[in-house]
């Protein structure tokens, strides 16, 4: 039996989330997620560990801006014109509230490069790849043995999962610091205070 679908909008934030209710808890969750990342970097003894927090670690990145729309931007038009500050020349009240996310989402994508990677990321790992907005130059390698050092006491010597665009490669811690930074910007392009949360990275 179908539930009633409209009998979802009813259901309080957090009851389904485990207690996250805002995009200041998410926004929180993405430090905490960075934080244990960071930690376990030496610790995690098998190596696929490390490609499925960082797969985690991108899909709360990007999908903080889910969270921030419906709070802030699905509420009503009052909150648009503070957006516009971070988007001049974009018009979001002409559109309707998928294509007003899309078009969010895409802004974003556009204006901090973390974060459309992540996007990338994000998507590839919930549709096993991105096909609606494709990066085909972007790689996300698993950590690996680093070929030519010898192995030390505790076994090979690796590198961190990393991705690669085009040429460039971003260490994936690197990537999520400067990810966070691109939210940190754009909150306050926007004057809207984040939670004074503290990386030990």
């Amino acid at each position: 039996m179908k539930s009633d679908q409209a009998s979802t909008t009813d259901v309080p934030h957090g009851e389904q989330t485990f207690g996250v209710r805002t995009w200041r808890d998410m926004f929180r969750k993405i430090c905490f997620e960075l934080d244990e990342f960071v930690t376990t970097r030496s610790s995690d003894q098998d190596m696929a560990v490390r490609g499925y927090r960082a797969l985690n670690l991108a899909w709360t990145t990007w999908h903080l801006h889910d969270w921030f729309f419906e709070e802030r931007m699905d509420a009503g038009d009052d909150c648009l014109a503070i957006i516009a500050t971070a988007f001049p020349g974009v018009d979001f009240s002409e559109k309707n509230e998928r294509k007003r996310l899309t078009l969010f989402g895409d802004e974003l994508a556009e204006k901090f490069e973390a974060l459309s990677i992540c996007r990338t990321l994000a998507t590839a790992g919930k549709h096993a790849k991105a096909t609606s907005r494709p990066r085909p130059e972007l790689r996300a390698q698993e950590a690996q043995p680093i070929e030519w050092l010898a192995p030390g006491p505790n076994g090979p010597i690796c590198f961190d999962v990393r991705v690669l665009v085009g040429n460039q490669p971003w260490d994936a811690r690197d990537l999520f610091i400067q990810a966070i930074a691109d939210w940190r910007n754009f909150f306050a392009l926007i004057r809207v205070a984040v939670p004074d949360t503290q990386l030990s990275v």
